[in-house]
């Protein structure tokens, strides 16, 4: 009986023992979950901070870069503008040249009228009248077999493309005055005519340049 009592007393104190360390465990169990569970909750707060901060970031990058765009087309909004006005501008200007040009073309055609010519008229506007000099010193004075002088008379500068009427003259500073055959235009073209002097005294185109012997010229013709 002392042998069994002390037997039972060892199995109660060994439960009793194994209750107290299940006990320990289940609280040690108990202290890891709460902590695995701040844990777990210090993370995902942790997580969604960082991605609010990256949101965020994003979010004002975005916004930088939408200020950016609108800045530019502003930018370039401004540009076209100013190159619309500058085109509107130039528009403008050429219109007023264009409307300058004709009416100087109408103003041409109400101080030139040509009512005959060597060939077919043409439009009122065409008409140019067109003046010059052979210059004195420079003319180029030819001898004509010892009985005067000629010289060719270009006009080309006055851009007629039909014969145009010529009226001469002969312009000098001396012994010119009994001399013919200055307002006998021949061989006539758009682009020049020849004109050849009789006279008993000036017989050579040095002397005529001496004399300053120079073809004052008129012309009235058609331009287009």
């Amino acid at each position: 009986n002392s042998t069994a009592q002390k037997i039972l007393e060892i199995k109660l104190e060994n439960e009793a023992a194994m209750n107290s360390t299940a006990q320990k465990i289940l609280e040690i169990k108990l202290e890891n979950e709460a902590a695995m569970k701040s844990t777990v909750q210090k993370i995902q707060v942790q997580i969604k901070f960082q991605k609010e901060k990256v949101m965020n970031s994003t979010e004002q990058k975005i916004l930088a870069m939408k200020f950016e765009n609108e800045e530019a087309m502003n930018n370039t909004k401004v540009e076209l503008m100013n190159k619309t006005d500058a085109l509107a501008g130039n528009l403008v200007v050429a219109e007023e040249k264009l409307v300058n040009e004709i009416e100087g073309l109408k103003l041409r055609a109400k101080d030139v009228l040509i009512v005959s010519s060597e060939e077919e008229l043409r439009e009122p506007g065409c008409a140019r009248v067109c003046a010059g000099t052979t210059k004195r010193y420079d003319t180029a004075w030819q001898d004509w077999s010892g009985t005067g002088v000629y010289t060719y008379v270009d006009i080309s500068q006055c851009g007629f493309v039909t014969i145009p009427t010529v009226t001469t003259s002969l312009e000098a500073g001396s012994n010119h005055y009994d001399s013919t055959g200055v307002t006998s235009v021949y061989d006539l073209t758009t682009s020049g005519f020849y004109v050849w002097l009789l006279d008993s005294y000036v017989q050579s185109g040095s002397t005529a340049n001496s004399y300053l012997w120079t073809v004052d010229w008129v012309a009235a013709g058609f331009t287009c």
